[in-house]
């Protein structure tokens, strides 16, 4: 998106801030908009500096959990969120980190409707993090370059979806976030429907991935046929892989 004015109920915004880029200006129209819509506003370090925001990933968890539970008791529409968190992923540089919190930032603003824009500014994180932050958000705010061309997302209650391309260029991050969700479930349902390509470091990736954790399977909905010819010429197709593509 280009500016912050689209967003609506349920958004997860991944905001990559420039050097030199003038970050005023979108917040502000941000945060005005909740006077427009009837939203309640939780701003969580400077959008403009750059230098402060939550203590950890779990207060952040907790402020927002809490916002969207008093949004909803005092009568606001929504909760509407602007949280910078360079310093919190510069700090802990495991993508695996990032992946785990922002996955759980983006089921809590798909369950409570809450409007999410996670701030990070590009200088100060490594490659590797800044395509992560991207990758798991289904929304991106900024003028550069971004990478992967995936999008991995939660789609409903037990389901995530999966769009764009996963390619060799993505795949590591792909890795990371499937990694993290197998973690909180015995089965994870990817939605394929807007997935248009996934090469074969893709699908390596996701077959990696299953065999990774014990008692754990992926299941795959509405895979399309160029998928699921793909899966079977790579020799995927085995009992001893525990991932299932349905049409």
């Amino acid at each position: 998106m280009a500016t912050l004015d689209p967003v609506d109920l349920g958004d997860h915004v991944c905001w990559i801030v420039e050097p030199g880029e003038d970050t005023s200006g979108p917040a502000r129209s941000f945060v005005a908009d909740a006077e427009l819509f009837g939203d309640m506003v939780l701003v969580l370090g400077d959008a403009e500096e750059a230098q402060r925001g939550p203590a950890s990933w779990e207060s952040l968890l907790s402020e927002v959990s809490r916002g969207t539970e008093r949004a909803d008791r005092e009568g606001f529409r929504a909760l509407r969120v602007l949280a910078d968190l360079t310093r919190l992923a510069a700090a802990d540089v495991r993508p695996e980190t990032l992946a785990r919190h922002e996955l759980r930032l983006d089921a809590l603003a798909a369950d409570r409707g809450a409007i999410l824009v996670c701030l990070y500014a590009r200088a100060a994180l490594t490659s590797d993090l800044v395509d992560q932050a991207a990758g798991i958000h289904p929304h991106h705010l900024g003028r550069g370059p971004i990478a992967p061309a995936f999008r991995l997302f939660n789609a409903s209650q037990d389901r995530w979806s999966v769009s764009g391309v996963v390619d060799s260029e993505g795949a590591e991050s792909f890795r990371t976030a499937l990694g993290e969700l197998l973690t909180l479930a015995p089965v994870l349902h990817l939605e394929c429907g807007d997935l248009e390509f996934m090469d074969s470091a893709g699908l390596t990736v996701l077959a990696r991935a299953a065999r990774g954790l014990p008692n754990r399977r992926i299941e795959l909905h509405h895979a399309n046929a160029t998928l699921r010819r793909s899966w079977s010429l790579l020799g995927f197709e085995s009992p001893e892989i525990p991932v299932e593509l349905k049409q």
